[in-house]
């Protein structure tokens, strides 16, 4: 029981997350960045800062999420909203790198033999085909085509690629993986480390309860799988994929 009450602090942050879900007229995607910034920093006093080589990925990963904005509209101001994203990002990279590499339980990208960095992009590739075909069923009644491939809409990708795998799913195992600790997790410990790698960031997109589920299923728990069981560059190039499939074929929506 002491065990799974250490992981009591995170599900009330969840309900309080739904209920300003629910009550409130707030952007998601903001509170949600929020969230996972104070996780972030809470993970980094604990653990300190990552290695050099780990500071400079974290870096990087975030300016790409800004410039990413660019592919919206190529302006200074939009840049700046940019920012509201890359922020998070870097913060949430520092802190999943730090407990990566004092913990382990998170992968980059997979070295050795049997996880090679060749064998997750294959996996990764393979399902981002499948859930592109599933996101092209669902979206093709709601949304009129407008087929194009240009810069602007594979740049935008970057954001769901890199900040909501970070922001609203790596670093929810990180927290995860610091709060268990070297103990051999408890079924409800591993539930819950699921749970949160999965449903507020489906939850963040604003659809119904129904919806909001089925979609986790669909889309959010592949994506955990190749996080927890490959690596995170997978389930970013997965991610990346199949938005850039969407938006290749129905444009950007924005």
């Amino acid at each position: 029981m002491k065990r799974n009450a250490k992981f009591i602090p995170l599900w009330i942050m969840f309900l309080a997350f739904g209920f300003c879900c629910v009550t409130m007229e707030m952007e998601l995607w903001m509170l949600l960045s929020v969230w996972a910034s104070g996780l972030s920093i809470f993970l980094l006093i604990k653990t300190k800062l990552p290695s050099k080589k780990s500071i400079i990925i974290s870096a990087v990963l975030a300016v790409l999420v800004s410039i990413a904005y660019l592919g919206i509209r190529a302006e200074l101001s939009t840049l700046f909203n940019g920012l509201t994203r890359g922020i998070p990002t870097f913060l949430c990279s520092l802190a999943v790198f730090s407990v990566m590499e004092k913990f382990g339980g998170i992968k980059l990208i997979s070295t050795d033999k049997k996880l090679s960095p060749l064998i997750s992009i294959i996996i990764a590739v393979a399902v981002a085909v499948v859930l592109s075909v599933i996101n092209y069923f669902l979206m093709r009644n709601d949304n009129t085509a407008d087929f194009g491939i240009s810069v602007s809409r594979l740049i935008v990708c970057l954001s769901p690629a890199i900040y909501e795998e970070i922001v609203c799913r790596a670093i929810f195992m990180a927290f995860s993986l610091y709060v268990i600790g070297e103990e051999k997790p408890a079924k409800f410990q591993t539930f819950t480390m699921w749970f949160m790698m999965c449903f507020p960031h489906t939850a963040a997109h604003g659809y119904d309860i129904v919806s909001t589920v089925i979609l986790c299923v669909l889309f959010g728990l592949p994506f955990t799988i190749l996080q927890r069981k490959r690596d995170l560059t997978s389930a970013m190039v997965s991610h990346g994929l199949v938005d850039a499939v969407r938006f290749t074929v129905f444009g950007l929506g924005l």
